[in-house]
């Protein structure tokens, strides 16, 4: 099963209902409707210090056990349908699924899409610097913005993956 993550208005889904009447859909509609307030996207001015990874949903964005969705400072991975897409997604659900970890924010704590920015640790390592370093995530720089507080970490680990050809860095 795809586990990408989609917005979908709650009047879309309010709106299909008699067209999934008696069908698998059905129930799992109605759970989210009935839960909706878990999956909605998150009140931004609340920013957690940790949190359990519930969910990965690629090599850059996870969900939290409470629903909240964090997408990674710094970085960019593959996206759907790119080369290393699967790969990404998987190291990032190696390092971080089901651990409990702290959430460190830059100077920017929110992106237009209502997903919060940060760098997520586990186990004394910074997620977003390990994504780089193993070549499954390529590091952001915004002209003319405040440098993000890693932002030297996340170029060395880039450059070591780089040089030793690893991951996306590989071909």
């Amino acid at each position: 099963m795809n586990s990408k993550l989609i917005t979908i208005p709650i009047y879309i889904l309010k709106d299909i209902m008699p067209f999934l009447k008696n069908t698998s859909l059905e129930k799992k509609i109605n759970n989210l409707l009935e839960n909706t307030g878990k999956y909605q996207t998150q009140n931004i001015s609340y920013f957690p210090k940790d949190g359990k990874v519930e969910r990965i949903v690629d090599g850059d964005t996870v969900v939290l056990h409470n629903g909240t969705i964090v997408r990674y400072v710094g970085i960019t991975s593959p996206e759907t349908g790119e080369p290393f897409e699967e790969e990404a997604t998987e190291a990032n659900r190696k390092l971080v699924e089901g651990k409990t970890v702290k959430l460190e924010y830059d100077n920017y704590k929110a992106d237009k899409f209502g997903r919060i920015l940060a760098y997520l640790v586990v186990d004394g390592k910074n997620v977003s610097v390990e994504m780089a370093r193993l070549g499954m995530a390529s590091v952001v720089i915004y002209q003319h913005k405040k440098p993000f507080i890693y932002q030297e970490q996340l170029l060395k680990a880039q450059e070591e993956a780089k040089k030793d050809k690893r991951g996306f860095w590989s071909k």
